[in-house]
């Protein structure tokens, strides 16, 4: 038996569908423009609208075109269809597919978004010329393409989710200037509770390999190359692959360290800012913490899914930085560390964060090429990801390899102060001499000792054998991958030569080597070691557990000018591969901290 339907949309005269069913060969083909106008029209809706009492739209809806997909927005609900294409990393060419990952997005996004995801309704061709959405189906009972169903056929499929308004988004809210640090920090406990709870196994695992990264940033590389001279200028492209590149080889070792450590999780995958929303509580929650509801997370390529964490949350820095607001950047990254502990994912941001804008500025670009997308939107597109690129080429300016800084200075200079507020920033691995040498004496580090200059414990041998330890322990950081911050007076040219070897031999390649030598007047320096002496005896000075190694120090103004008369300035032909900063610490610490960061090219990005 061969049947032929032919459904026409008259206003223009327009084949919407052409199907031919034979008893062995079923083949279905859409005319996908002319039947998402057909959907546009009121009449596609009365039969979904009817069974979940929703008001009928009284007029066309409004259309959205991504790369991906056609959104179809009615008062109250959502209808997201996906677009016959394969781009490669997606592959949603035949009904069955589109209705595969119909069914997967709303089993992912139900993880952050249970009550928005309502499931997933067929689209129906009839022989009189309709084409609607059908009834709401669970994800479990969606039909197969080509069922008849009321009466007509299915031919494709939407998922339908609830409308949420649109001042709720959080791009909305930054945008207007109603997001604050706050709101970031509520977000950003919300994805670290996320993480945790999501699932880990040495399959999800195995896409955190180097491997699978580098496939990652080379299709990426690929899909961008056609855009070159569009929305990305050659130069920035080349500046872009090159960081990359050095990056995965240097670091390879900390890479491995994500996998063994279980930060390769079954993530969200497209946190950005537009999939967001923030749900303020009801007057009978008014105490209660805003709800955050999370969208449109990746259903179609597990390899974007499963990733490291710090990509996810790179993803939304990166938003936040594109839109000028990197202070609300900072609470978020900065909540989430203090949440999960995690601060080598701060090490990562910047190699994460490139990868995102390119995603993002590759994506964006697609639209230049289709041709369904109206020309304003184009050039909008072209905007936008010109820009995107630009911030992306802008993550690549810090340090590929492993970094060593080295925080001294004569005593009450500030180096103490300054270490930590980079160990903070950064997330680098901070030790302190004198919480080595405390340790080493099996001393509490709080408590002072009163020793003269270079006798006791600041004896020739205990100096020699802190900074032996302190060395080492520098070494095992650094051979993980991972940068480090030392605090110590680092007084003598063999102790800064020392560093640089032991860096080296760990990591067994070429290391950024930093001296940031603090300095301050004499007056001010002995004032400092005043009040602190005084404190610490009198046991005013509480410590908070990260601080500790501030109050540690057992520094006195009797001691200055001793330690003053042994100092060995840095000098350059004496200490190859040594960078050389000076800091003033009579300026604001924010002001040191963003000298530092400056110099490591980094102050753009944390």
């Amino acid at each position: 038996m061969n049947i032929m339907l032919l459904f026409i949309d008259r206003q223009p005269f327009r084949k919407i569908l052409v199907m031919k069913e034979q008893e062995a060969n079923k083949n279905i083909k859409i005319d996908f423009s002319a039947m998402l106008q057909a959907l546009r029209c009121p009449g596609a809706f009365e039969s979904i609208a009817q069974t979940y009492k929703i008001d009928t739209p009284v007029e066309q809806v409004p259309l959205i075109q991504t790369h991906a997909s056609a959104v179809l927005l009615t008062a109250n609900r959502v209808y997201k269809l996906k677009k016959p294409k394969n781009f490669g990393f997606f592959d949603y060419t035949t009904p069955a597919l589109r209705r595969h990952f119909c069914i997967q997005e709303v089993l992912v996004n139900r993880r952050l978004a249970p009550r928005i995801y309502l499931g997933v309704a067929p689209v129906l061709a009839f022989p009189d010329d309709r084409v609607c959405f059908g009834p709401l189906f669970p994800p479990e009972q969606v039909p197969e393409p080509e069922s008849a169903l009321e009466g007509g056929l299915v031919i494709d499929y939407a998922v339908v989710m609830v409308r949420l308004p649109d001042e709720a988004m959080l791009e909305f809210q930054v945008r207007t200037g109603k997001a604050n640090p706050v709101l970031l920090e509520h977000i950003a406990r919300k994805i670290a509770a996320f993480h945790a709870s999501t699932p880990t196994n040495e399959h999800i695992a195995s896409f955190g390999s180097l491997e699978v990264i580098r496939g990652n940033w080379e299709e990426n590389f690929e899909q961008m190359r056609p855009y070159i001279g569009r929305t990305i200028d050659r130069d920035t492209y080349q500046r872009i692959t090159t960081y990359i590149r050095r990056f995965m080889v240097e670091r390879e070792t900390l890479f491995e360290n994500r996998v063994a450590e279980g930060r390769i999780r079954d993530c969200h995958g497209d946190l950005r800012l537009q999939h967001v929303y923030i749900l303020d509580p009801t007057s009978e929650e008014a105490e209660q913490s805003p709800e955050i509801i999370v969208l449109d997370g990746i259903e179609f390529n597990e390899r974007f899914r499963y990733s490291d964490v710090a990509s996810e949350v790179a993803f939304l820095t990166m938003e936040l930085d594109a839109v000028g607001r990197p202070d609300l950047a900072r609470a978020f990254i900065q909540s989430y560390v203090a949440e999960t502990g995690d601060d080598a994912l701060l090490e990562l941001l910047p190699f994460y964060a490139c990868y995102r804008a390119c995603v993002r500025g590759k994506v964006v670009s697609f639209q230049l090429d289709e041709p369904e997308v109206p020309e304003a939107q184009r050039d909008a597109a072209c905007r936008q990801a010109t820009a995107l690129f630009t911030l992306a080429a802008g993550y690549t300016k810090g340090p590929t390899s492993p970094t060593l800084i080295l925080v001294g200075g004569l005593m009450g200079t500030g180096k103490s102060t300054l270490a930590l507020a980079l160990q903070r920033e950064l997330g680098w691995t901070l030790h302190s001499s004198d919480m080595v040498r405390k340790s080493l004496a099996h001393l509490d580090p709080a408590k002072p000792q009163a020793d003269a200059f270079g006798q006791g414990l600041y004896s020739k041998q205990w100096t020699e054998r802190t900074y032996s330890a302190l060395l080492a322990k520098a070494g095992e950081t650094l051979s993980t991958g991972r940068s480090v911050v030392l605090d110590a007076s680092f007084a003598r040219w063999a102790d800064r030569l020392a560093a640089v070897q032991v860096a080296q031999e760990a990591t067994r390649q070429a290391v950024n080597v930093i001296f940031v030598e603090c300095r301050c007047p004499r007056e001010l320096a002995l004032q400092r070691l005043a009040q602190r002496w005084q404190s610490r005896m009198k046991h005013e000075e509480q410590a908070h557990p990260h601080e500790t190694a501030v109050l540690a120090s057992d520094g006195r103004p009797d001691l200055y000018d001793a330690q003053c008369a042994t100092w060995q300035a840095f000098d350059s032909e004496r200490e190859p591969g040594i960078a050389h900063l000076i800091i003033d610490t009579t300026l604001p610490l924010n002001t040191n901290l963003e000298q530092v960061l400056s110099a490591l090219h980094l102050a753009h990005s944390v």
